[in-house]
């Protein structure tokens, strides 16, 4: 017989042994299936091949929706100038999508692998197996951009702000919303007029790390934009369409920076603004550079990306006080996930005066204390020696990869004839060696 202390061993290292494989069992991956018949799915088709699969899926579903919507005049609006489609047009859209649904299950041999009748009886599976995920963008009305705004006591800029975001998103028929954390909710009537375009949230005084991601819990674009209470958005809205191309042409830039920015932190005693020299990027016809740090705001980051690394770190500030290192804490830990951060620059911004961060008391608690308590934090989570070097030369070899100059006087990172900090073209073996070491 067994004593109780006998038994407890044996549970404990059944426990010990046993868990793991538990925990491997129940978490069987992102695209876990209970269901038999899905397996062939996962088992002919890679993942890139599966995400494919489940965008054409969900691009169908919503052709369908958007037709039901349309015959019953329901068709969602955005804005008061977004043309309704066309029943041919969503039916087009639809069999140009199905077509090339049915040709991928073909190329795979899905029908024949799983033992199917025809490739109808493959796209009915498909359509099964893969509506366990929604993919967003897909499905009409949804915004493609959120505006994330914390607001704070500047009551002269809310109809302001409001319609030049409103009116530079419809410039370029982009779907986007505005989520406003309105700080001092006394003054939460006065947003509360501009709710529709505008996803008032009601708080009080959380101020920027805790706002901004109270308002990206409530945001539902694929793309947030942090901007700030301090700026009013030009009525044009074609660095909107930049933006977006940017983050659709490189699929690893998590963050794009289009305010302030530093090529490499450790380097550079202040904070650059306006464009880094590099020719026009001919992939987007966009100027813009990879950087180490980019500041707020506007700052425009993956929600993807953002929710993955846990959102803005509320750790650093107390409540009340303003997110001040916030930003390059964010740009750090997107690195070392294995993100990139980038910057462009545009012009168009205009400023709404001083706020309370420029106050003599808001600059002893923000730009002094604050900056003090968020730099202490931040360094000892990354400032370890040489690693912040390892970044920047990672950013050094990306743009290198990347861009080209027009002269040698232009670069960015000096005239030096040694170390990493110059612009010297890596030969075409030394280019082959980056770009495996970066995997592009």
């Amino acid at each position: 017989m067994m004593n109780f202390f006998e038994h407890v061993r044996v549970l404990w290292w059944a426990l010990f042994i046993c868990a793991p494989i538990l925990l491997i069992e129940v978490s069987a991956g992102p695209d876990g299936n209970w269901f038999s018949s899905c397996d062939i799915f996962h088992k002919f088709l890679s993942a890139y091949e599966l995400q494919n699969l489940r965008t054409l899926v969900q691009g169908i579903q919503s052709s369908d929706a958007s037709l039901g919507a349309l015959r019953l005049g329901r068709w969602p609006y955005l804005s008061g100038t977004e043309a309704t489609p066309s029943e041919a047009e969503l039916t087009d859209s639809k069999n140009a999508m199905s077509s090339k649904l049915r040709n991928m299950l073909e190329s795979a041999r899905i029908p024949l692998q799983a033992g199917l009748s025809g490739t109808d009886a493959a796209v009915a599976l498909a359509i099964s197996c893969m509506s366990q995920r929604l993919v967003p963008a897909a499905f009409t009305s949804r915004p493609l951009v959120s505006l994330l705004l914390n607001y704070f006591k500047r009551p002269q800029v809310v109809k302001v702000i409001s319609a030049n975001l409103r009116a530079a998103c419809t410039s370029v028929s982009i779907r986007c919303e505005v989520v406003v954390n309105v700080d001092n909710p006394h003054e939460g009537a006065i947003w509360a007029e501009e709710a529709g375009f505008v996803v008032p949230v009601f708080s009080a005084n959380l101020h920027e790390a805790r706002g901004y991601n109270r308002a990206a819990r409530l945001a539902r674009g694929k793309y947030l934009v942090i901007w700030q209470d301090d700026q009013i958005p030009p009525t044009d809205g074609a660095w909107v369409l930049r933006m977006i191309r940017l983050f659709e042409t490189y699929p690893k830039l998590g963050i794009l920076g289009m305010n302030t920015y530093r090529m490499c932190r450790q380097r550079e005693g202040n904070n650059r603004i306006g464009k880094a020299g590099w020719n026009i990027d001919p992939r987007t016809n966009i100027t813009w550079t990879y950087v180490h740090f980019t500041d707020f705001a506007p700052m425009a980051i993956l929600a993807s990306m953002f929710w993955e690394l846990g959102g803005l770190e509320e750790g650093i500030s107390q409540r009340g006080d303003c997110g001040i290192v916030g930003d390059w804490e964010l740009c750090a830990r997107a690195w070392v996930a294995g993100w990139q951060v980038a910057h462009f620059h545009w012009d168009g911004r205009g400023a709404a005066g001083g706020g309370g961060t420029h106050t003599s008391v808001g600059v002893l608690t923000c730009w002094n204390r604050q900056m003090w308590i968020g730099q202490e934090i931040f360094s000892r989570r990354f400032v370890r020696p040489g690693f912040f070097d390892e970044m920047c030369e990672r950013v050094w070899a990306l743009n290198m990869l990347t861009f080209t100059l027009s002269s040698p006087d232009k670069c960015p990172y000096g005239n030096q004839t040694r170390g990493w900090a110059n612009c010297t073209a890596p030969l075409p073996e030394q280019r082959a060696a980056l770009a495996a070491q970066l995997q592009i």
